[in-house]
């Protein structure tokens, strides 16, 4: 087999195990067509790798499941997680585009916390946001995403749902662009914001903005487990 199909194959392997989710935990060998696309004799010849690793489960009823096997993997991939590893590039790479101060927030009860914290590079910029601020829930972009996502959402995102503008809301000379962040189950994760000199953003400003925060949000997602079609409404990511 050349290297050109072991990757088709590996893509396809793929493929059957992303149709799994939470809304359809166990499928039959025609739904698993359907969604992949796949010929049925394709999906049974990849089942045989799968099913030897633990991945897939055939059940009694000749339906198929996710596997325990996954279950080893995933317990790795936790003992090697650092979420900084995943944010950090992403904050810099919109630092890099911007040159507004870029932030990841997470909620902690009723309080806002910065986790990470790119500074910007304008001469003046947002200086009230300091990595390890720990502050209560308020109108800031970063809260109003926070509170305005529970548990889980449904996809796809909505464009009204990805970003919070807000200017001059928290601090009357600063304003901030904020957007989600998603993990697995479409849970959030986070905010990341883009904050500077409320006098730069104007309305062009803050939608070229928009769409810097919206697309390195999405790359993010899609790292921390999100899948790509939460986006597809919105801007899917490079």
């Amino acid at each position: 087999m050349n290297s050109k199909a072991g990757v088709a194959a590996v893509d396809r392997a793929f493929d059957i195990l992303h149709a799994f989710t939470r809304d359809r935990p166990v499928l039959s060998l025609a739904e698993i067509a359907r969604i992949t696309g796949l010929y049925k004799s394709t999906i049974l010849r990849l089942m045989g790798s799968l099913e030897k690793y633990g991945f897939v489960w055939q059940r009694k009823d000749g339906n198929y499941q996710l596997g325990a096997g996954l279950l080893s993997l995933s317990a790795v991939f936790q003992d090697a997680f650092d979420l900084r590893q995943f944010v950090e590039p992403v904050l810099e790479e919109m630092v890099a585009l911007t040159s507004e101060g870029a932030s990841f927030f997470i909620r902690d009860g009723d309080d806002q916390v910065c986790l990470f914290r790119v500074e910007g590079r304008h001469m003046v910029r947002d200086h009230s946001i300091s990595q390890g601020d720990r502050r209560p829930l308020n109108a800031s972009a970063a809260s109003t995403i926070l509170r305005h996502y529970g548990d889980a959402m449904p996809a796809p995102l909505r464009p009204e749902d990805a970003c919070v503008i807000s200017i001059g809301t928290v601090n009357p000379e600063m304003a901030a662009i904020g957007v989600p962040v998603f993990e697995t189950g479409h849970r959030i994760s986070g905010a990341i914001t883009l904050s500077g000199p409320a006098a730069r953003f104007t309305p062009e400003y803050v939608e070229r903005m928009r769409g810097i925060a919206v697309a390195g949000a999405a790359r993010l997602s899609i790292s921390l487990g999100d899948t790509l079609e939460n986006f597809a409404l919105v801007r899917a990511p490079s």
